[in-house]
């Protein structure tokens, strides 16, 4: 017996007694063709001018408000992705939430609330993610600017909180930034702990070797980078990317 299969408008022929493995193969194919595989992914143009997931435009900088598109950041699971746009300088830029199909568009920042460069986390259950809020590194912000720091936004809501519920890995290189003589290394947690040295500015192999303690509106972590170890405010770590 011949079974006849129609595969992107061209007629074959199959014998009834093809495995089952050729006919998950070809399902696996039409739907990759059609955008709906795991291979669908976001790109930017070759410009960096726009967002494409396939042919379709998805952010354009000259019609969204940005200069280029400076990075992309899929969540854990793949289900939702965020871009970063460059604002003023790169330092100061925006962002836009999206489903992984494309759709569920959401402009997270907004006036005095910007993305500090790419300083953007996703939490391991994807349900949220973690940017660094500066309100501007040109202007001086007004006095019901909203803080900067750390900001938790849930994925499902759009709903923002402090980023104090963010968790820093075991195992994972973080960098120091937003720092300008260095961070302070602590013997204990806290301001008021003893300086035991300070990281550089440009560092990038610091490890956090267990969990973090709160102290105050801070969470302190015990860190350890080549020779030094102690506490540091974990606000200035960031994920090596």
């Amino acid at each position: 017996m011949w079974l006849t299969i129609n595969l992107f408008g061209v007629s074959i022929l199959h014998s009834s007694t093809i495995t089952s493995s050729v006919f998950v193969l070809m399902v696996c194919l039409t739907a990759t063709a059609f955008g709906q595989g795991p291979s669908s992914r976001v790109v930017a143009s070759d410009d960096n001018s726009k967002v494409l997931l396939g042919k379709k435009v998805l952010l354009d900088a000259e019609r969204d408000g940005f200069m280029h598109v400076h990075k992309i950041l899929y969540a854990p699971g793949g289900k939702h992705f965020v871009v970063i746009g460059c604002g003023f300088e790169c330092t100061d830029n925006i962002g836009f939430l999206f489903a992984a199909n494309g759709t569920k568009r959401r402009d997270f920042t907004g006036r005095w609330d910007q993305i500090l460069s790419d300083k953007l986390e996703w939490s391991n259950d994807s349900k949220t993610f973690y940017y660094y809020r500066i309100n501007s590194t040109g202007a001086d912000p007004p006095r019901n600017a909203p803080p900067e720091g750390w900001i938790a936004v849930n994925v499902a809501t759009g709903r923002k909180a402090s980023g104090i519920t963010r968790r820093l890995s075991q195992g994972r290189p973080y960098a120091v930034f937003d720092t300008a003589d260095g961070l302070a290394v602590r013997a204990t947690p806290g301001t008021q702990g003893r300086e035991v040295g300070r990281l550089p500015s440009d560092a990038k192999d610091v490890y956090v070797p267990g969990a973090a303690r709160r102290v105050g509106h801070s969470l302190w972590v015990q860190i350890k980078s080549n020779s030094l170890s102690g506490w540091v405010n974990q606000r200035f770590l960031f994920t090596v990317q």
